[in-house]
């Protein structure tokens, strides 16, 4: 039994009460409240470890609403290009990598960041790096890839290769949305001991950010899209005892046939254990703002033949989406563009007993009032990425125009009219951070405070709402509402030590706020020494 005494913990329960001891036993919150009252009724115990948390802020434990959790990882074996600013960085980094497997792998770079011709990298520029290795390199987004000469060769493209729901061109190398796969299937497949490796060391990172869950789209982050491998991977570390975090898995399952093998394989939402757990089939609609390729309902700002990429008709997702829903899978769909909000709705609509299974909407970045209005109406879901604002803002009126910005990321007004926000991050596309997350969400600014007054100010939201978004209601998004989100008896001892009461500083302190500790079960996980 482990008894945290002397702190500022916030419950987050329905009378959002604050405590100043928690008492948890063989993982379980076993008494909240002040802390003689909690050290009186557990006095006879010899068995008790007792921790002063000096006064320090207590929430409940974070949880990522949608991360990619094994693709970090992957990611973080290769040549990370966030940092390059010109295509002549990406060249001299990749100059310098050897390669991973058979491969040049890179991630990471946005053109709308180089300090000089703001262009995408092309097959000619990383003909620089070699001729003859294979090179791929993808946009941060994750929707855009750009490979060398050699790559080409490899994949087998050639100026008559096509792919519905994606593009290439040819003569500049540049891959998106399903046409990636052509590029993917060629690379080096991972075991399953590196998948395992991978999750262990991506698991310590989420930690030290205060991240107790997460809920990742996994099962295509490798090569082989092998997702029975990956159920393997988390599986086997389940039982060795090693998997620390708790996963919520949004598979990525993009036709009819692959949902039937998931089904075959006895593998339904909600299948699974505490710490391993599959969760919704995932679609993805559209591709991202800042590659271009997310769906609009009207061109692009400036590009009146561009309304981005979408990945099915109308008519098969509208299949798909019936599938996986009578096959008693919850959906989480991938829609950026309001042209593929739309489309999700419109699928989303058609199908019985809405919204029992509380199907959703990732991401949901690009929106109009009456979209708005009909996620309230069908009762979505939205899965919200606060920390997109650091780079989006910057960009959003270049790609959609001011007026249009006005409805979109427009969190305080879905929060007013009580739609269910769940917040995560999307990593590797972005930074897990949550600390960060939080403050673009209340401050509406990127990290280095601007704009001064915030962007769309009046869709600021409160540190409250922002952590209950990322605490009470991503737990309702996986259906764990009564064993998560909020610290009650009976629920899971998962929670997370501020080392600064983050409710009551100056918003412009956020920022700076560090994760004290973080606990699963009661178990201190992770310290910042």
């Amino acid at each position: 039994m482990q008894i945290f005494k002397n702190g500022k913990i916030h419950s987050f329960n329905s009378e959002n009460a604050i405590y100043e001891a928690i008492a948890v036993e063989n993982g379980r919150i076993a008494a909240l409240g002040n802390t003689e009252d909690v050290l009186e009724e557990f006095k006879k115990r010899d068995d008790k470890e007792v921790i002063d948390l000096k006064g320090k802020t207590v929430v409940p434990g974070f949880n990522d609403s949608h991360v990619h959790f094994m693709n970090y990882g992957y990611t973080e074996k290769k040549i990370r290009l966030n940092e390059c600013r010109s295509i002549e960085e990406l060249i001299t980094l990749g100059k310098k990598t050897l390669p991973y497997g058979s491969w040049i792998l890179g991630r990471g770079w946005n053109q709308d960041l180089f300090s000089g011709e703001k262009r995408m990298p092309e097959k000619n520029d990383l003909d620089k790096i070699s001729e003859d290795i294979p090179v791929c390199y993808t946009r941060a987004c994750g929707h855009v890839a750009v490979i060398n000469s050699k790559a080409m060769e490899l994949c087998g493209i050639t100026p008559e290769t096509k792919c519905f729901g994606g593009d290439i061109d040819y003569d500049k190398g540049i891959f998106t949305e399903n046409a990636l796969y052509l590029v993917y299937s060629h690379i080096s497949k991972l075991s399953l001991e590196e998948m395992k490796n991978i999750i262990l060391e991506t698991q310590e990172k989420f930690l030290a950010m205060g991240i107790t869950s997460v809920q990742t789209d996994d099962f295509e982050s490798f090569p082989d899209k092998d997702f029975k491998k990956v159920i393997q991977a988390y599986e086997e570390l389940d039982r060795e005892g090693k998997l620390k975090i708790r996963v919520y898995e949004q598979g990525l399952m993009p036709t009819k046939d692959r949902i039937k093998e998931l089904a075959e394989y006895k593998y339904f939402t909600g299948t699974g254990g505490e710490r391993f757990k599959m969760g919704p089939i995932k679609l993805l609609l559209d591709g991202s703002l800042g590659g271009k390729t997310a769906l609009l309902q009207l061109p692009y700002e400036g590009e009146k033949n561009n309304r981005g990429v979408v990945t099915y008709t109308q008519e098969e997702f509208n299949e798909i989406v019936k599938y996986a829903d009578s096959m008693g899978y919850q959906i989480a769909v991938h829609a950026i563009g309001d042209g593929a909000v739309k489309m999700a709705l419109d699928s989303f609509e058609k199908l019985p007993n809405l919204n029992k299974k509380r199907h959703g909407i990732v991401h949901c970045q690009i929106t109009t009032a009456e979209l708005i209005d009909r996620i309230k109406k069908l009762d979505i879901i939205t899965y919200i990425q606060p920390i997109f604002l650091d780079y989006d803002l910057h960009i959003v009126e270049d790609r959609i125009g001011y007026e249009r910005s006005l409805e979109s990321y427009a969190w305080k007004t879905m929060l007013d009219k009580k739609i269910k926000l769940s917040f995560g991050s999307d990593a590797p596309v972005d930074s897990a951070d949550v600390v960060k997350a939080i403050h673009c969400a209340v401050n509406r600014q990127d990290m280095n405070f601007y704009p001064k007054d915030g962007w769309l100010p009046n869709e600021k939201i409160s540190v409250e709402e922002a952590v209950r978004c990322y605490t009470v209601n991503s737990a309702y998004a996986s259906f764990e509402e009564e064993i998560k989100g909020s610290l009650e008896v009976g629920k899971l001892g998962d929670f997370v030590v501020l080392d600064r009461d983050i409710f009551s500083i100056d918003k412009s302190e956020i920022l700076s706020t560090k994760i004290d500790s973080t606990i699963i079960g009661g178990e201190i996980l992770y310290i910042n020494n």
